[in-house]
C-alpha cells in the first residue's frame, strides 16, 4: 500500500464510517455507548474497506498489507471520533466493559 493509497482510504472510511456513526447513534440512542459504537463501525468500515479496495485494486494480500488494514482501521476509528478527548472517554469505557 502506498502513502497515497493510504491517505486516500482514510479520507474516504473516516467520513463514511462517521456518517453511519450518527445514523447508528440516533438508533440505538441510551442502550450503548457511542464511542464503542464508533469503535465497532470502524472496524466493519476499515476492514470492509481496505479489503474492497485491495481486490478493486489486485493489490496482494501480504503480510505488510494486512498489517495496513488494521492501522487503517484504528486511524478510521480515531479519525471518526475527532478528538482526544473522545480517546480517553472510550478507552476508559472499554476499561469498565472489562471489568463488569
Amino acid at each position: 500500500m502506498t502513502p497515497i493509497l493510504f491517505v486516500l482510504l482514510f479520507t474516504i472510511l473516516t467520513i463514511v464510517s462517521g456518517l453511519i456513526t450518527q445514523a447508528l447513534k440516533k438508533a440505538f440512542s441510551n442502550t450503548m455507548a457511542t464511542n464503542i459504537l464508533a469503535l465497532i463501525d470502524a472496524a466493519f468500515t476499515g476492514i470492509g474497506g481496505t479489503v474492497t479496495a485491495y481486490v478493486l485494486l489486485g493489490i496482494p494480500f501480504t503480510g505488510i498489507n494486512i498489517l495496513c488494514i488494521g492501522l487503517l482501521t484504528i486511524s478510521v476509528w480515531l479519525g471518526s471520533m475527532l478528538g482526544f478527548d473522545k480517546v480517553k472517554q472510550s478507552i476508559d469505557q472499554i476499561i469498565v466493559l472489562k471489568n463488569e
